[in-house]
């Protein structure tokens, strides 16, 4: 048996520095450590990660395990190699066994952390697992496409002593489920992030 699911989501996607092109997923090594604050170039500010989803027709529960957030920046931001990235790690208690599809008109914060100040160019989100339920009473073990890193050009400044709501907006665009062949899980991701300085909110929509 084939299925392939198409679900339709209001999108909200925000940038402050320039226009937004995502939905790209591009494979990549395997993710570095995080860093101490110590270790930031220009100052730090405060990332606070949100993960939220819409409801769907066809999936009763969608349960994904989301395991870190990486942040590529313009330049050098930390002492340490590579001097332009940054890894949070998302703690197992928030990011293991994550039904988005409860998460219908609020969001779930998966952690907060101290990040490099500067000019974010790009995220990469690692989901090393999901779970599909349908509301057929089928259910389905997925893959996740790019081996679960997907990669999404995104721009936004994180000041120093700042701070950044980041809100990641999975769509599971398509699930193909065929009898002795891997179930595939291709979703489409969309960005929100509110920036905060001492000055100024800054928000973009598109």
């Amino acid at each position: 048996m084939k299925r392939s699911i198409t679900i339709a989501i209001p999108v909200v996607a925000l940038v402050a520095v320039a226009g937004l092109t995502y939905f790209g997923y591009t494979p990549i090594p395997a993710l570095l450590g995080s860093l101490a604050p110590s270790s930031f170039a220009s100052g730090s500010g405060v990332l606070n990660v949100y993960i939220t989803d819409a409801a769907s027709a066809t999936l009763k529960s969608l349960i994904l395990n989301v395991t870190s957030l990486t942040l590529s920046y313009q330049g050098n931001v930390t002492t340490t190699a590579p001097r332009n990235q940054f890894v949070f790690r998302v703690p197992s208690s928030t990011g293991m066994n994550v039904d988005i599809t409860k998460l219908r008109g609020s969001a779930l914060l998966l952690g907060a952390t101290n990040v490099p100040a500067g000019n974010v160019t790009r995220l990469i989100l690692n989901i090393t697992g999901a779970k599909a339920l349908f509301t057929d009473g089928t259910s389905a073990k997925l893959k996740v496409v790019a081996n679960g890193e997907l990669m999404i050009p995104f721009h936004f400044q994180v000041h120093s002593s700042g701070s950044v709501d980041l809100t990641i907006d999975i769509l599971p665009n398509t699930i193909q489920v065929s009898k002795g062949v891997a179930t595939v899980l291709k979703p489409v991701i969309h960005l929100t992030a509110v920036q905060k300085s001492h000055s100024a909110t800054i928000t973009t929509t598109t």
